[in-house]
């Protein structure tokens, strides 16, 4: 049996104190009809944020203590889900919803949408997802926290719940929008959830946060600001079980109870987009040209004036290393077309031997953003003595590893499909091969947080951008260049393609520039650090190995 392990403060009376994460999990589990092929786990944990009074008096569940959990639930911050065979886990609450509506029976499968696509993809990536996951829930955490409307006559709607309204005045962006639009007769479709005509896992990770928030802010008095947000939120508390699901998470008192004719609410301006990337109204051709020569060029002298020169070790690290693929078996060989084969085979190589010149018995050794796992099972295969861990968030890559690791019946391998920020195990490697853009320096970061051994092969420098752990340039020493300078690099570093083309060179350079960045940061905090080429460079066109160690690992 699957089980789901969230975050409880305190048990009392069938009444549980949660995080606001954990409320979403429990009633989404309440509407849901309890699926029986869930076991619940409430695990105690010491009170850090504002909580929800959920009832649990009808749920199956057991309660447990944070350290009674084992590897890998224990690795990551909860939600949780885990899986019948206990070698694999999902973290993220986006991920762990998901999870409950697959293992709950067919008859819920239609909430994931379209080919299951809903919240498939992961917030670094999908505006969507990031709203529903991390912005929602961040305006609900305040307001639970927060008592500062007592005294005010204006309020400030949340900004998060502006956007959520401009959201659903925008037409519908569907993958069938057209065939939908004629068969409800219609010129465009317009939102009535929060994805479409019909009501998704989306929009049932969104209402009780909602709730929430409309109760704090007296939100009938709202309906003049926010006609959207209250007619789709009518909407969906009419559907099926959806009202009796959110009368398990007990009610929050207003804020501005017996004030509300006194008070003036405030609508803070929000671009006119919807919550989707790919809207046209977000792009702006001007915004995505960082590659014109002169630019290129203006980067690269403020590169020289900073006596910036990116030096390269004459031979990767761990390249004497014997790593023979005639004695491995089929099942480790990567699983790519034959055509690429061969390119593969090096690239996995050259980390390998990077990796087993670097580890020692007993290390736990994640491969970060692994796909389908052709570099940690090479690992894992080579290193019986250690212990992989494979980690992405993508569950098709990974459903294909957990296979081939069944196959090979490898039994120091255990599988998370996670987000980095989710995952919080101790390891003393950390690894990736062509992480794109910032994931590869959230790998690094990962390492230097837990003084880890890291082995790095970059990739997709165009995509670096702030966030928020990650800012650019992230050394000391190449802090004086300007942002603009040091993304221009980025997206010219891109243009690397095996001597083919006259600005190959250029990207190189640009290349090795971002990436003895990324080594100045590590010699920074104390670390050894390793930049060379993979043999032969041919094997792809993103060859940079860094290899980063910790003073006291030497």
């Amino acid at each position: 049996m699957a089980e789901v392990f969230l975050e409880v403060y305190s048990l009392s009376d069938g009444r549980a104190e949660v995080p606001v994460p954990s409320a979403v999990c429990l009633f989404l589990l309440s509407y849901l009809q309890a699926p029986s092929d869930i076991a619940m786990v409430l695990v105690e944990v010491e009170r850090e944020a504002a909580s929800l009074s959920v009832s649990v008096g009808t749920l199956q569940y057991r309660s447990v203590t944070q350290d009674s959990l084992r590897s890998p639930v224990s690795d990551c911050h909860l939600p949780v889900f885990s899986t019948v065979d206990t070698t694999s886990c999902v973290a993220g609450l986006c991920a762990v919803l998901r999870q409950l509506v697959k293992n709950s029976g067919e008859e819920w499968r239609h909430l994931l949408g379209f080919r299951e696509g809903c919240l498939f993809a992961c917030a670094e990536v999908s505006l969507w997802t990031r709203f529903c996951e991390i912005d929602i829930i961040e305006v609900v955490k305040e307001i639970l926290s927060s008592d500062s409307l007592l005294d005010v006559e204006v309020v400030k709607i949340p900004q998060h719940l502006a956007r959520f309204e401009e959201h659903l005045k925008q037409p519908v962006r569907m993958h069938n929008v057209d065939k939908v639009r004629k068969k409800m007769n219609r010129d465009c479709v317009d939102h009535e959830f929060a994805e479409g005509h019909v009501m998704s896992l989306a929009d049932l990770m969104i209402v009780p946060c909602v709730r929430v928030i409309l109760q704090a802010l007296s939100g009938l008095s709202l309906s003049p600001l926010l006609p959207s947000v209250l007619r789709w939120y009518q909407l969906v508390i009419g559907q099926d079980h959806v009202s009796d699901a959110l009368n398990t998470i007990q009610d929050v008192p207003s804020q501005l109870a017996g004030k509300t004719a006194h008070i003036k609410y405030v609508l803070p301006d929000v671009p006119p987009h919807s919550l989707y990337k790919s809207d046209p109204k977000r792009y702006k051709p001007k915004w995505k040209i960082f590659t014109r020569q002169d630019d290129v060029e203006a980067a690269l002298k403020a590169v020289e004036e900073l006596s910036l020169q990116p030096d390269y070790d004459p031979v990767p690290l761990g390249h004497e290393v014997p790593l023979d693929w005639q004695g491995v078996p089929g099942g480790v060989q990567p699983d790519v077309p034959n055509d690429r084969l061969a390119r593969k085979r090096h690239q996995l190589e050259n980390l390998g031997k990077a990796i087993i010149k670097v580890a020692k018995p007993g290390d736990t050794i994640v491969d970060f953003c692994c796909g389908s796992g052709h570099l940690g099972i090479v690992v894992a295969h080579c290193l019986p003595q250690c212990h992989v861990v494979l980690l992405d968030n993508k569950e098709e890559s990974l459903a294909r590893a957990k296979a081939r690791v069944k196959h090979l019946a490898l039994s120091n391998i255990t599988i998370v499909q996670c987000n980095l920020d989710y995952f919080k195990g101790s390891f003393q490697i950390g690894v990736s091969l062509h992480a794109c853009g910032v994931a590869s320096d959230l790998v690094i970061h990962s390492c230097l947080q837990r003084n880890a051994t890291f082995v790095v092969c970059p990739c997709c420098y165009g995509s670096l951008q702030n966030n928020h752990m990650v800012s650019y340039p992230q050394s000391a020493v190449m802090s004086l260049l300007s942002l603009h300078h040091y993304l221009v690099l980025g997206h010219c570093a891109d243009q690397t393609h095996q001597q083919l083309y006259d600005k190959s060179t250029q990207g190189e350079r640009c290349m090795a520039i971002v990436d003895y960045d990324r080594c100045l940061l590590a010699r920074e905090r104390g670390y050894t650090t390793s930049l060379a080429k993979l043999i032969p460079q041919t094997c792809s066109p993103k060859n940079n190995l860094i290899v980063g160690i910790p003073s006291d690992s030497l």
